[in-house]
C-alpha cells in the first residue's frame, strides 16, 4: 500500500504512521523481550521470522497451541502491532506465521 497523507500525518497502512512503524520495528525494552523456551531472546519484530525459521516444531508448539499464541500476544501487548497480532493469532504453522510477519515488516519499512 502506498503512503498517503491523512490529516497531515504520513500513513503507511491503516492506523500506522511513520513514527508508529519505527516504534513497531525497534527493539523492545530488555525486560519485555520474548524469551522462547529454547533459550532464544527476541528483541524486536524483525528477529521473530528468523527465530521462527530456525525454531524446532517442539518449541513452536510450546508457544502456539490450542490454548495460547504467545507470539501474537507479545506482538499485540509489547510490540504494539494489533493488526498483525490479530492476523497471526490463529496461525498454527510456523511457515504461515513467518510469511505474515515478513510481509508486515516489508509494509512497515516502505
Amino acid at each position: 500500500m502506498a503512503k498517503v497523507k491523512n490529516k497531515g500525518v504520513r500513513v503507511k497502512k491503516k492506523g500506522v504512521t511513520i513514527k508508529n512503524a519505527t516504534k513497531i520495528l525497534s527493539d523492545v525494552p530488555s525486560e519485555k523481550c520474548f524469551w522462547a523456551n529454547n533459550g532464544w531472546i527476541i528483541k524486536n519484530l524483525q528477529e521473530l521470522p528468523i527465530a521462527l525459521e530456525n525454531m524446532s516444531n517442539e518449541t513452536f508448539v510450546y508457544h502456539v497451541n490450542g490454548e495460547k499464541n504467545d507470539f501474537a500476544r507479545w506482538i499485540n501487548d509489547v510490540v504494539g502491532d494489533k493488526v498483525l497480532a490479530k492476523s497471526i493469532e490463529r496461525a498454527k504453522k510456523k511457515e504461515m506465521m513467518r510469511v505474515k510477519i515478513e510481509k508486515e515488516i516489508a509494509l512497515l519499512k516502505r
